[in-house]
């Protein structure tokens, strides 16, 4: 078992062998699921993933914004640099900032900003299907051999 202490020593999280998440330190029902590869769940299946932690330290949400970073002592910081708390895994500093994070800190927390509705992500997106996916235009007839060779071929009148 790996404890995920808070910034006050509390243990908030507790994290076994297989990556199943506990919230506290009393054993209880789970609550989440951290992956070897760096991904944090918010169900026991590991269905909904909720952000991860890159290899360099970022925390990256869901929505691929860093929400904060974890360094090689196993200290966690916040998006603002305030330590939230200390672990033993890198991984589990995606669990203290999307699973065991209070309810009330949460609250506290800046709203996040309205972000237009066109981010350049889903613009990139768009034109990723637009270029795996092509349309077919139905106005076009098929080529045929007459369209290719002989149509192109000089004829006597135009000499």
């Amino acid at each position: 078992m790996r404890d995920v202490k808070a910034a006050n020593g509390y243990i908030v999280a507790r994290v076994d062998a297989s990556g199943f998440v506990t919230l506290g330190a009393d054993p209880g029902p789970i609550a989440g699921f951290a992956a070897s590869t760096g991904e944090i769940y918010d169900d026991e299946a590991g269905v909904h993933c909720v952000g991860r932690v890159s290899g360099d330290g970022q925390i990256i949400d869901s929505e691929y914004m860093i929400v904060g970073k974890v360094d090689s002592w196993g200290r966690v910081f916040d998006r603002l640099d305030t330590q939230v708390g200390k672990v033993e895994k890198t991984v589990d500093a995606g669990v203290l900032l999307f699973l065991a994070t209070p309810p009330d800190v949460l609250a506290a927390a800046a709203p996040k900003p309205d972000l237009k509705e066109d981010s350049l992500m889903n613009e990139a997106l768009d034109l990723a299907d637009q270029f795996s996916h092509p349309t077919v235009r139905k106005d076009i007839k098929p080529l045929t051999d007459r369209d290719l060779f002989w149509e192109r071929l000089p004829r006597k009148s135009d000499q």
